[in-house]
C-alpha cells in the first residue's frame, strides 16, 4: 500500500468517525420535533415564494435580492480537514505527501456548497427572468460558476497567509469582489460583465501574490476544523448534552455596557453570569445574527404589505421561535462546571435567575423584531396583523418561564 494511500484512507476513516459519532444526536434532533419546525418555515416560505412569482411587483429590487443572496452562496467556501492537533507532529513530516488527503476534502466541501449555491440560483432564477434579465439565465449560471471557483481559490490562499489581518482583509475584499462582479452580470451586457470579471480575476490573481504564505497552513486548517465541530456540538446541545469542548469568548465592546447594568452584588451573581456568557460565547453571536437578518427580512415584508401584512408577522413568528431555541441554550453552559461546588455561589438563586436573564433577552429581542414589523405597516395604515403579533408574542413570553423551569427540573432529575 502506498504512503499516499494511507493517507486518502486516513481522510475516509475520520470522515466516517465523524459521521458515526454525530449520528445519534441527529436521531435526538428528531425526536425533539425540530425537523416539523423547518418544515413548517419551509412550507411558508415556498407559499409566499409562489405568490411572490404570481404576483411579482413592479418595484422588486432584482438585482439588489440577487447580489446579496449569490454572494452569501458563492463567498462562502469552507474546507473540512478532519485536522486534529496531534496531526502536528504525527502528519506534518509527511506533508509533502498531503496532495491526495487535501484534494479529498476540496471535493468534499466543494461539492456540499456547489450544490447549496446551485439551489440558490435556481430559486431566484424565476425571479432573474422576471425582471432585466440582460444576460440571460445560462450566461448568469456560468458566471456564477466561474466566481464560485474563484472564491474556493482565493479561499485557500487566504488560508495560507500568515497574518490574520492581512488574511481578514482579503477575505473582505473577496466578498466584496463577488458581490461586485454579481451586480454587473445582473445590470450589464454580458460582454461588459465578463471583461470586467476577467479584469477582477487577473487583480486578485496578482493581488494574491504579494502577502507571505505558508505552503501548507496546520494551525490554520486546525483551527478552522475545531470550530467547525464546535458549532455542530452547539447545535446539538440544544436537544441533548454533548461532551464539553474548549469555549470561544469574544469581547464585542460594543455589548460590555450591558454588564455595568447589571448590580454587582451576591443576589445578582447569576444573573452576572449568565448575562456575561450570553454576550461573550458563540450563543450571543448566533442570536446577534439571528436578530440582525430577522429585522432585514421583516422589514421587508412588511414594507411590502405581503399578504396583506401577515407575510412580515409569519417571517416574526418564525425569528422569534429560532431565538427562543437558541436562548433555550443558555442553561447548559455552566451545567457541568465545578467552579460551582467549590465557591460559595447561591445555587438556590441559580434557576430564578437564569429564567430573569432569559426572559430579558427574550423579550428585548421580540420587541426590536415587532418594532421592524409594526412600524411599516402602521405607516401604510395596516394595524390589524402587528397587534395579533404582539399579543401572540406576550403570550408565549408569558408561558415560557413555566416551560424552561420544568426543563430545569428535568435536567436536575438526570444529574
Amino acid at each position: 500500500m502506498s504512503r499516499d494511500y494511507k493517507l486518502e484512507t486516513m481522510w475516509h476513516l475520520r470522515a466516517k468517525a465523524f459521521r458515526e459519532e454525530a449520528m445519534p444526536y441527529f436521531r435526538y434532533m428528531g425526536q425533539s420535533g425540530f425537523p416539523a419546525f423547518m418544515s413548517l418555515i419551509i412550507i411558508s416560505s415556498a407559499i409566499y415564494y409562489i405568490s411572490l412569482i404570481r404576483h411579482m411587483p413592479a418595484s422588486f429590487p432584482f438585482a439588489t435580492v440577487g447580489v446579496i443572496a449569490l454572494t452569501l452562496v458563492l463567498s462562502w467556501s469552507p474546507l473540512r480537514t478532519w485536522l486534529a492537533a496531534g496531526d502536528t507532529v504525527f502528519l506534518m513530516p509527511r506533508e509533502a505527501e498531503m496532495t491526495g488527503y487535501l484534494r479529498l476534502s476540496f471535493r468534499y466541501t466543494s461539492i456540499a456548497c456547489s450544490f447549496l449555491a446551485a439551489i440558490v440560483l435556481l430559486l431566484y432564477l424565476p425571479i432573474y427572468n422576471q425582471g432585466p434579465a440582460i444576460g440571460g439565465g445560462w450566461a448568469l449560471a456560468v458566471a456564477a460558476a466561474a466566481l464560485k471557483a474563484g472564491n474556493v481559490w482565493g479561499a485557500w490562499k487566504e488560508r495560507q497567509m500568515t497574518w490574520p489581518g492581512m488574511r481578514r482583509l482579503m477575505r473582505l475584499l473577496r466578498w466584496t469582489a463577488t458581490a461586485l462582479s454579481l451586480a454587473v452580470w445582473l445590470n450589464c451586457p454580458v460582454w461588459q460583465a465578463a471583461a470586467f470579471t476577467l479584469l477582477i480575476g487577473v487583480l486578485y490573481g496578482l493581488l494574491y501574490r504579494l502577502p507571505a504564505r505558508h505552503r501548507f497552513p496546520w494551525e490554520r486548517l486546525i483551527d478552522e476544523e475545531a470550530k467547525t465541530r464546535k458549532r455542530y456540538y452547539v447545535f446539538f446541545g440544544l436537544f441533548i448534552d454533548v461532551p464539553s469542548l474548549p469555549s470561544s469568548i469574544a469581547k464585542r465592546p460594543y455589548l460590555t455596557w450591558v454588564l455595568r447594568v447589571v448590580p454587582y452584588t451576591n443576589r445578582n451573581t447569576f444573573v452576572y453570569l449568565y448575562t456575561a456568557s450570553l454576550l461573550r460565547t458563540e450563543m450571543g453571536g448566533i442570536i446577534i445574527r439571528l436578530l440582525l437578518l430577522g429585522c432585514l427580512i421583516i422589514y421587508w415584508f412588511a414594507d411590502d404589505i405581503s399578504l396583506s401584512g401577515y407575510g412580515c408577522i409569519l417571517v416574526f413568528g418564525i425569528f422569534m421561535g429560532l431565538i427562543a431555541v437558541q436562548l433555550g441554550g443558555l442553561r447548559h453552559i455552566h451545567r457541568h462546571s465545578v467552579w460551582k461546588h467549590v465557591y460559595p455561589m447561591p445555587e438556590k438563586q441559580r434557576a430564578w435567575q437564569y429564567i430573569k436573564v432569559d426572559r430579558v433577552a427574550m423579550v428585548l429581542c421580540t420587541a426590536l423584531l415587532w418594532l421592524f414589523a409594526a412600524l411599516p405597516l402602521a405607516f401604510s395604515g395596516v394595524f390589524l396583523p402587528e397587534l395579533a403579533a404582539a399579543a401572540l408574542a406576550l403570550v408565549y413570553i408569558a408561558i415560557r418561564p413555566a416551560r424552561l423551569r420544568k426543563k430545569l427540573i428535568m435536567d436536575e432529575d438526570e444529574d
